[in-house]
């Protein structure tokens, strides 16, 4: 079976239309049984939408210490459950533990290739992601900006320090909106969209663009985005698409 008629075949899954006869015959069947049963769709499980992905690799050993991290006794899942979210490998949690190669059309969106990867989506939309290294930690507060699109990290909270490129000119931030889409956008397209009619008129004139990293062009970009307005449609989702379900605070997520 190949890849885009297996895709052809989710996406009709996904839409109610449950047709496995006749897809490329027994085996084809096979295929799309297991790919579904991956999903949970086979186990009786409603997807929930929006929902935080944290991509694994069962090869990556950051994976398993960031797993291992994340749920030690006293640690932010476990605060996070207390709170109502729901974690698991199951696609009806709030957040969803699951192998990169069960999602690979979020991995390959995403551009990525190093694990863990942690990123909204809404469907088969990616919303918001995360990015290691840019000072931003992943914790609770993180987690709860990518479900919803707002930062409500308490003020003065102490960051991490950076493990990307920065020329000092623009502080870093890890929780990034795309760029028209592109998840994974060069300097030159960054620098080309700041310039564009979107943007142009909140950037500094001091500002020398060129000069900065890809990460500081990123985070001024999503500052801008979301200080004068969320991304339009087609640039990777608004606050309010990405907020639909959820509750004002960390301790309503689990009540909707």
């Amino acid at each position: 079976m190949s890849r885009s008629f297996t895709r052809r075949c989710w996406m009709r899954v996904a839409g109610g239309a449950i047709a496995l006869a006749g897809v490329g015959g027994v085996r084809g069947a096979e295929t799309t049984t297991k790919a579904l049963a991956d999903t949970g769709i086979l186990r009786g499980e409603k997807p929930r939408n929006p929902r935080v992905l944290f991509i694994t690799s069962k090869d990556s050993i950051h994976s398993a210490d960031e797993l291992a991290r994340l749920s030690q006794p006293g640690g932010d899942f476990e605060k996070m459950r207390a709170a109502g979210w729901t974690i698991g490998d199951g696609a009806d949690n709030l957040i969803q533990i699951i192998d990169y190669q069960r999602v690979p059309e979020i991995v390959e969106k995403l551009g990525v290739s190093e694990f863990p990867t942690v990123a909204c989506i809404d469907k088969s939309e990616i919303v918001r992601y995360f990015r290691w290294g840019c000072t931003t930690p992943l914790d609770m507060w993180t987690f709860g900006f990518l479900a919803k699109g707002i930062d409500e990290r308490p003020k003065g909270f102490v960051m991490e320090k950076a493990h990307v490129d920065s020329t000092g000119h623009y502080p870093l931030r890890g929780n990034h909106w795309s760029v028209d889409g592109d998840w994974s956008p060069s300097k030159e397209r960054v620098v080309g969209h700041l310039r564009g009619p979107v943007h142009q008129a909140f950037l500094l004139p001091s500002w020398k663009l060129e000069e900065w990293s890809v990460e500081e062009l990123r985070s001024v970009h999503d500052d801008l985005h979301e200080r004068y307005g969320p991304p339009s449609d087609n640039s990777g989702g608004s606050s309010n698409s990405g907020s639909r379900g959820w509750a004002g605070t960390m301790s309503g997520y689990g009540k909707h």
